[in-house]
């Protein structure tokens, strides 16, 4: 009668580690990770949330705005300006330079060579509604394009102009 083979505790290790490099090697020849996506799809909002930011600070700080309509501009102004500074972080953070957030804010100072005429008019509050509807339009179809986290700033930016423009800066609403 064939006697059957006896498996010691040395041959179980030694299969374990076998088994252990192949997995090793099998993981190290698979492809390589996908690349970040690009950024470019990024900075049209960001540009736009800058604008938008400026032209609520503006409008907030014309002369005749109600204090209420001032109130909701100066909101409108600071949310888009956390907006461009959130844009600004991940656009860093994808192309792997991320930097202080001090940087990204400051303003450059105005140039002596600026024309010495009357500041241009306030904006009016219609332009500012009209700016923070196509900021959210333009986030909104970005939505679609992106995953992840990006898909989910983009979300809240078009969920958040579209607040302002709706609820804090429309006509007759709580604001105005």
């Amino acid at each position: 009668m064939p006697s059957a083979p006896v498996t010691n505790r040395r041959g179980v290790l030694a299969g374990a580690a076998a088994l252990a490099t192949l997995g090793v090697v099998a993981s190290a020849c698979g492809e390589p990770p996908p690349k970040p996506p690009p950024v470019e799809n990024l900075l049209g909002p960001l540009d736009q949330a800058r604008k938008d930011s400026a032209l609520a600070g503006a409008a907030a700080a014309a002369v005749g705005t109600t204090p209420q309509i001032a109130a909701a501009l100066t909101v409108v102004a600071t949310q888009r300006a956390a907006h461009a500074r959130a844009l600004s972080t991940e656009i860093s953070r994808a192309a792997g330079k991320l930097t202080s957030s001090s940087s990204e804010t400051t303003s450059p100072s105005p140039s002596p060579a600026q024309p010495a005429g009357p500041p241009p008019p306030p904006p009016p509050v219609s332009d500012v509604i009209d700016s923070l509807r196509a900021s959210a339009d333009s986030a909104g179809r970005l939505v679609a394009t992106e995953s992840g986290y990006r898909a989910g700033l983009l979300a809240s930016i078009a969920a958040s102009c579209t607040a302002s423009y709706q609820v804090a800066l429309v006509p007759g609403g709580p604001s105005i």
